[in-house]
């Protein structure tokens, strides 16, 4: 499925490792571009788009919406883009600072926020569905009970220390 997943091959690993070693490279790419397509000011506010979001759908009886479902999937998609359209009106919140210690603030902050992101898409898809596409390791890696726990906490550790003013 990943692009770099021929090209570990080819270098003597397993297809099982490779896959995983190209999730983990886009995942990165991915936090990397997301950080810098979503910007400082509008960061902090797509966080908690996506914790609305996912309380938006832990509140959705069971009978009108099954987990693990692609409508599970699209409705917290759509729930996150539009509340990021309606957001500018709702918060004024950013990550502060300038110069070097700027780009690893933003760094940090998209790396965690891409991970509870690629968590909920994750585990919102469902185990038998990911396994198609990459190993059981980076499915707990993003979707087990613990890990699950942590990328909805991580983000908000890191908010707390990344903003607190440089005296």
């Amino acid at each position: 499925m990943f692009a770099f997943q021929g090209v570990f091959t080819k270098f003597g690993l397993p297809s099982g490792l490779a896959g995983d070693f190209s999730f983990l490279i886009f995942f990165f790419l991915v936090s990397v571009v997301f950080g810098m397509l979503i910007g400082r000011f509008r960061l902090i506010n797509v966080l908690i788009n996506v914790y609305i979001a996912v309380a938006i759908l832990t509140v959705i009886p069971h009978e009108i919406l099954k987990p693990n479902s692609v409508a599970t999937l699209f409705i917290f998609i759509i729930s996150v883009l539009i509340l990021t359209l309606i957001d500018s009106h709702l918060f004024d919140i950013h990550i502060s600072g300038s110069g070097g210690s700027f780009f690893w603030r933003l760094f940090v902050m998209s790396f965690f926020e891409a991970g509870l992101i690629f968590s909920v898409l994750i585990s919102f898809w469902g185990t038998k569905t990911m396994a198609n596409y990459f190993s059981m390791d980076i499915y707990n890696l993003f979707a087990s009970v613990y890990s699950r726990i942590f990328w909805m906490l991580a983000p908000l550790f890191v908010l707390f220390f990344i903003n607190k003013k440089e005296k």
